[in-house]
């Protein structure tokens, strides 16, 4: 399903970064498209739920992040690699 304000390009470029395995843990997609500055689609980062949204994930306390010594841009790297390979 594609939202009205996404241009078709970058609905697919959220389907496909869903499609990844998190970029923090690897846990298997699906998972969520955490955007590092809302509207801007192509700076996505692959998060599993909770690496994103959990206690300890990036809008938690941050715990697992600070575990994998990473920031954002860490996980955008990862997330635009994999999506080269892919």
């Amino acid at each position: 399903m594609r939202s009205k304000n996404l241009k078709r390009h970058e609905s697919d470029h959220l389907a496909d970064v869903k499609n990844l395995p998190c970029s923090l843990c690897d846990c298997s997609p699906p998972v969520e498209a955490h955007h590092i500055r809302q509207g801007l689609h192509f700076t996505t980062v692959a998060l599993c739920h909770e690496c994103h949204r959990g206690t300890n994930g990036w809008h938690g306390n941050k715990v697992l992040w600070r575990l994998k010594k990473m920031d954002e841009l860490d996980a955008l790297n990862i997330t635009n690699e994999r999506l080269r390979a892919a």
